[in-house]
């Protein structure tokens, strides 16, 4: 997941079709489209989210974190989730600020 700090996206596009992916400096995500292996999908996402320090907005809200800071952290969440989806899977949670509902 790695990357070279350059964008592959027109180097996936060119070897395996037409795939859409996600990237940023340091990690690549393949958008699910319904299609692919939402396993293998769903643990790549996790992966990220521990590395962004999102993985908290999966649980209970902690003890020390106001519910504003909640709030906060799981629309970013909800965000991070939205940016790894094709349109057509993003249409159905579009509108959703709480990963319980995700």
């Amino acid at each position: 997941m790695e990357g070279s700090g350059r964008d592959r996206s027109s180097e996936n596009a060119s070897s395996s079709g037409c795939r859409s992916t996600v990237s940023n400096a340091k990690f690549e995500i393949e958008k699910f489209d319904g299609t692919n292996n939402f396993g293998m999908w769903q643990c790549e996402v996790m992966d990220v989210f521990i590395q962004q320090e999102l993985d908290v907005a999966l649980g209970d809200i902690p003890d020390d974190m106001t519910d504003q800071d909640w709030r906060k952290l799981n629309t970013q969440a909800c965000s991070a989730i939205r940016l790894c989806l094709t349109k057509e899977q993003k249409y159905f949670v579009m509108r959703e600020t709480n990963t319980k509902k995700l």
